[in-house]
């Protein structure tokens, strides 16, 4: 049932490609006769017309195709791009001395020439780096700006990995670096004029973070070694007043050395009184006898000078009754403490001033960058270049087949 419905379908197209295959035959002939005619002048040519027609051949392939296809492309294709950028230079907050800094310093007026140089080359890093692309990419749709409908050359991969987002920033951001002036630009492109100064404008925001960074991390390493002295001397210094207040403790003596002097005047007085008795005594000797009350009186008091003399002799240098330690040791402890002590003030204030002239290098090391042209917003059109491409495209192309025509014919010459 099906196939006798599908045969007048059958047979009415049976009909119209016959009718098509007589229109043809006329133009089938005519080309037939062309195709003839043509390969009839081609056995009718002579070997140098041969060369003459290969010639053209190859300079039609190699040379006007390439060229047609970049006026094609850079005339009707290729998509205007717009370009906003700016300048700046990473400087020092001090200054090059008459008597002093590099030669870099003395041309540039910076605080540190390969200090600041080498930071501006980490920038020139920065500006095509992942990371930087990726915070770029988290406050910009970079999908959007770059996402050109007509220029499928030119535009930015749909969900492009962070690899293949790099290498297209590379084609989209031009970055340079004057060594003698020390003075950076930058320059970013984009298929609108309010997404280059947008994205431009970003960009030095974040060049002026990382220089920020890299400076207080400059400034933390300057002053990090002096802050590790500081908190060493000032552990020594507490240790050491540590230790006095124990000593001070434990022997329940404020000063051992003020102690000691109050001894030794002592010991010195009734030494002295011991002879000025004993001077009486010998200038009474002559007038009366030894039994006499006024020389027994003297005699009496001599002795008991001499016995306190000898107990206060003997406290300084032998230890107590409730075993204490005697003076003499203890002063001697006690000078060592104290000597201590002041060795850890020097030290604690030494460290101080090595801290703070730290602190004050740091500050006059520390680096910003000086903008002297920000990002605007362009008004016309900076790329493509498309006369020059177009040119360059010519002359390359030209260049190549002209050399491969000489290579062939030297070949053709040797062989034959």
């Amino acid at each position: 049932m099906v196939a006798d419905r599908l045969r007048p379908l059958i047979a009415r197209t049976q009909g119209l490609a016959a009718r098509a295959i007589d229109r043809l035959r006329p133009l089938i002939a005519r080309v037939q006769g062309l195709a003839a005619s043509a390969v009839a002048r081609l056995r009718a040519l002579r070997p140098h017309d041969w060369r003459r027609a290969a010639l053209g051949l190859s300079f039609a392939l190699f040379v006007g195709l390439p060229t047609a296809g970049a006026v094609l492309y850079y005339g009707l294709m290729a998509a205007d791009r717009y370009a906003a950028g700016a300048g700046f230079a990473v400087r020092g907050m001090g200054h090059a001395g008459a008597g002093g800094g590099d030669m870099i310093q003395s041309f540039t007026g910076l605080a540190s020439g390969s200090t600041t140089i080498s930071d501006s080359y980490i920038v020139l890093k920065y500006l095509r780096s992942r990371d930087m692309l990726e915070r770029l990419a988290e406050d910009y749709d970079l999908q959007s700006a770059y996402a050109h409908k007509g220029d499928i050359f030119a535009r930015l991969p749909r969900n492009a990995t962070p690899e293949e987002l790099v290498k297209y920033w590379d084609t989209r951001v031009k970055t340079s670096f004057d060594i003698i002036s020390g003075i950076m630009t930058f320059e970013v492109q984009a298929f609108a004029p309010e997404d280059a100064q947008a994205i431009a404008a970003l960009v030095l925001d974040y060049t002026k973070d990382l220089v920020n960074t890299l400076s207080e991390s400059a400034r933390q390493d300057s002053v990090r070694f002096a802050r590790e002295e500081v908190a060493r001397a000032e552990e020594r210094l507490r240790t050491a007043l540590e230790s006095v207040r124990t000593f001070r403790n434990t022997e329940r003596s404020i000063d051992p050395a003020a102690s000691a002097k109050m001894e030794a005047e002592l010991l010195t007085g009734l030494e002295k009184e011991l002879t000025d008795v004993r001077a009486r005594m010998a200038a009474l000797s002559g007038g009366v006898g030894e039994n006499a009350p006024s020389m027994v009186a003297l005699k009496r008091q001599a002795s008991a000078l001499e016995a306190q003399i000898e107990r206060r002799a003997a406290g300084i240098s032998a230890t107590t009754e409730g075993g204490g330690t005697a003076l003499s040791e203890q002063l001697a402890a006690y000078e060592a403490l104290e000597v201590e002590r002041t060795f850890a003030q020097q030290a604690y204030a030494s460290a101080l001033s090595s801290l703070e002239a730290a602190r004050m290098e740091a500050d006059a090391q520390q680096r910003y960058l000086a903008l002297y042209a920000s990002p605007k917003v362009p008004q016309e059109a900076a790329y493509p270049l498309r006369v020059v491409n177009i040119a360059l495209i010519l002359a390359v192309s030209f260049c190549l087949w002209a050399i491969g025509t000489l290579v062939a014919y030297a070949v053709r010459d040797h062989l034959s």
